[in-house]
């Protein structure tokens, strides 16, 4: 018996040592360039190696996952008769590095049949730049060559702010190019910042590569704008923009006739750019002060100047101007006794350049009494930016007639002698009546129904008076409750380029989904997608549906410089998949 069992363990030992993995991991150089990309392997060989999932990374602090592809081996012999196989299985990590110095890759670990398996941890040193031979400069631009030869010399991001100085709210314009003297075969944004401390809005966006020739110090290049937004801080200080982060395909042409040429990638981003951001003065700060912040200008208009009581009339202010037109709220109109206002209709036209435009606000006046009166002339304050000052603009007043309207009023007491009898001189009198039993009114029905309504309607006023205040007072409850209702007009758009079939479809996607999951996450608008997706994670939404939004994002990114890499059918498939993935956030995100 014990015999048995010692050869059912070693058995089960030597099936255990046949099913065994062997794993390790390396990296294509061990000291890169922060432009560079680095390529991370894991090696797994076994019989049973085809069979294993690819592992997962943990969190890389230092480096970019910008994907990973898989490729397979297999070896097969014959021992004693037995055809045995082996298999290895590669999984290559493309990771770009976010800093600058002596950086680790942890070990990475999985489990299979219940063992697990661990890789070593691997350093890689990272230095500014790019450790690898420059690739050739553009066939049109050799003529004009550079004074370095040097990868960040001939490749990089410009980003720059039409001011360096600026009080709070006030927009600031951030511009970003791209000069190159290479041949760029495909781009795309790698990391995009998060914009902490500012409100964003977008300007241009480019939707597809357009490259022009221009001198730069002396030297040629192709240059390109692809971004331009408009900054609103909402903090003071120091404020930092991010850089802004890229991924360039350079194309390699071929040396002889049978080499087609090759493609390399590299990372390229912006250097930060900080902002000194003033708080707005306080000594001579009006009392209507609202928040706004630049240059406006005032008129307003009423539709009538005489209506009946209980009737209304529409008091129009137009705020026109260059500033934070979307940041500060309506003006009040000053009380008149017997003139009832209600909350105004707003509308904001903003322009493209996304600081200038005009606030239209709608007041309905409702005259109560029969009278003439008189709205004081309006007054509107704001910090006026080019001369560091608050001033208070007004429009005129108006006189407003009411006049009584067609309701009649009773007259509490009637004369005997006013009443007369209508197609006769002496009234029949009538001998024959019944007395009727005369009832209190509070025993009617009536009476308590009308009580009973009064009661049920005090809580609505007030769920109605609350959310009034939180919509006023919260802008980031605002936003949520308008999202959807934002989202569907940039859907409506999408629409129309998918039925044109129009690669634009993804800038509209872009946008507007960006802005719906801002809004209802109460994040600011202009957050990254990694901010985003965070925020959804910390919402504990499934991981397949946060990988689907992923997904979006992935694509309207891809599609903003390769518009011809996707087709009706793409378009198509990928718009049924998002009102799919918008239905499902829905649900989630109340």
């Amino acid at each position: 018996m014990m015999k048995k069992t010692l050869i059912f363990c070693l058995l089960f030992l030597l099936s255990s040592l046949l099913a065994a993995l062997e794993v390790t991991a390396y990296v294509n150089n061990s000291k890169i360039g922060l432009q560079d990309i680095l390529k991370y392997t894991i090696e797994i060989t076994g019989e049973d190696a085809n069979k294993v999932d690819e592992p997962e990374l943990p969190n890389l602090t230092h480096f970019r996952n910008l994907g990973s592809s898989r490729s397979s081996s297999s070896s097969y012999s014959i021992i004693n008769g037995k055809v045995q196989s082996n298999f290895t299985m590669k999984f290559t990590y493309n990771l770009s590095p976010q800093k600058t110095g002596n950086l680790m890759l942890p070990a990475v670990k999985f489990s299979f049949k219940g063992k697990q398996y661990s890789t070593r941890p691997i350093r890689v040193t990272v230095v500014e730049g790019s450790t690898e031979p420059a690739p050739p400069v553009s066939s049109n631009l050799r003529r004009n060559p550079s004074s370095s030869q040097n990868l960040e010399d001939n490749l990089f991001l410009e980003a720059s702010v039409n001011k360096h100085q600026v009080y709070e709210s006030e927009p600031v314009i951030l511009t970003y190019k791209i000069y190159t003297r290479y041949n760029i075969e495909n781009m795309s944004y790698a990391e995009e910042p998060e914009f902490n401390g500012f409100w964003k809005e977008d300007i241009f966006n480019a939707r597809n590569v357009n490259f022009s020739a221009t001198t730069l110090n002396g030297v040629r290049y192709n240059q390109m704008l692809l971004r331009k937004i408009a900054l609103f801080p909402t903090e003071t200080g120091e404020l930092e923009i991010e850089p802004l982060k890229m991924d360039i395909d350079i194309y390699i042409s071929g040396r002889s006739f049978f080499d087609f040429g090759s493609s390399k990638r590299y990372q390229i981003s912006s250097k930060p750019i900080k902002l000194e951001v003033k708080p707005l003065p306080t000594v001579g700060q009006p009392e209507d002060f609202s928040g706004a912040v630049g240059n406006f200008e005032i008129k307003s208009s009423v539709s009538k100047q005489q209506i009946q009581a209980g009737n209304s009339l529409t008091y129009t202010l137009e705020i026109s101007g260059e500033g934070n037109l979307r940041q500060f709220s309506a003006p009040k109109l000053p009380k008149v006794n017997n003139l009832n206002y209600l909350d105004p209709e707003i509308t904001t036209n903003i322009n493209s350049d996304q600081i200038s435009g005009k606030k239209i606000i709608k007041y309905l006046v409702i005259g109560q009494e029969k009278g003439n009166y008189t709205i004081p002339a309006l007054q509107f304050s704001y910090f006026d930016t080019s001369t560091s000052k608050y001033k208070t603009i007004s429009t005129k007043p108006y006189q407003i007639e009411v006049t009584p309207g067609k309701a009649m009023n009773i007259v509490g007491g009637t004369a005997q002698s006013a009443v007369r009898m209508e197609g006769s001189d002496i009234g029949f009198i009538r001998s024959e009546f019944k007395l009727k039993t005369f009832q209190p009114y509070y025993s009617k029905l009536t009476y308590w129904l009308v009580w009973l309504l009064a009661l049920l309607t005090i809580p609505a006023t007030k769920i109605y008076a609350k959310e009034y205040y939180q919509l006023q007072s919260d802008h980031y409850y605002e936003r949520q409750k308008k999202a959807k209702k934002i989202l569907r007009k940039y859907l409506k758009t999408a629409q129309q380029y998918a039925n044109k079939e129009d690669a634009a479809f993804y800038d509209a996607v872009h946008t507007g989904f960006s802005n719906y999951l801002a809004d209802k996450l109460k994040i600011p608008r202009g957050s990254s997608t990694a901010d985003i997706i965070k925020k959804l994670r910390d919402k504990n939404l499934p991981t397949e549906l946060i990988e689907k939004v992923k997904t979006v994002f992935a694509h309207c990114n891809e599609a903003r410089f390769m518009p011809g890499g996707f087709t009706a059918e793409n378009i198509h498939k990928d718009f049924t998949e998002l009102k799919e993935i918008i239905r499902q956030l829905t649900k989630k995100l109340r």
